[in-house]
């Protein structure tokens, strides 16, 4: 849902942007390319919009560069459900931004891992520190910490499918979103100034 002139514009002049501009303009063996040739690219390549996207989720910068479109009164009532559509499915793809992307790489194992050893190292020290139970009851101690390790293997597995849920939802809303602008596009029901910020 990029604006690939905007988006060619801010890699031409905003610095957040400066390592994706020099591959970019090593692909195109062009050290001072232009924006329309910076835009060319990005139509024919793909991976550097998805590099472009991950630099703005990194930044918490929105990649979703569409407008809010005007409900006017003389729009019939298939135009006016249109853009309502398209309007709601946006703000919905802006909230679940964070999850375009698969939970393949995310950092939900370090976390949620990172949290767990923290839990067994304090019981631990409690344990070791303020009682007597290695002596006494060290089976129930190990049995413990397996039930700590377990907690920590449930709450990942959660989290993870909770994030893949919100990725199939989001991918599911972003190609209908797509196909609404793209039939309303060609429908003339809203211009693609109308349609995306500048």
């Amino acid at each position: 849902m990029v604006n690939l002139k905007k988006t060619s514009y801010q890699i031409l002049n905003d610095g957040l942007y400066n390592t994706l501009l020099y591959e970019m303009s090593e692909k195109l063996e062009n050290k001072n390319p232009t924006q329309s040739e910076l835009e060319e690219l990005l139509k024919i390549s793909p991976s550097y919009i998805a590099e472009y996207k991950e630099i703005n989720r990194h930044s918490e910068l929105s990649s979703v560069q569409v407008k809010e479109l005007l409900i006017n009164d003389e729009d019939t009532q298939e135009v006016k459900k249109t853009k309502q559509d398209i309007n709601d499915n946006v703000q919905k793809l802006k909230n679940l931004e964070n999850f375009e992307v698969d939970s393949k790489n995310s950092a939900y194992s370090i976390w949620i891992g990172s949290a767990g050893v923290m839990v067994l190292f304090m019981a631990h020290n409690i344990i070791a520190l303020f009682t007597e139970l290695y002596n006494t009851h060290h089976t129930f101690v190990y049995l413990g910490y397996a039930f700590i390790l377990y907690l920590t293997y449930i709450a990942y597995k959660k989290m993870k499918n909770s994030h893949e849920n919100k990725h199939s939802v989001y991918k599911d809303i972003y190609s209908t979103t797509k196909a609404m602008m793209k039939t309303g596009l060609e429908s003339k029901y809203f211009t693609y100034d109308e349609l995306y910020v500048k």
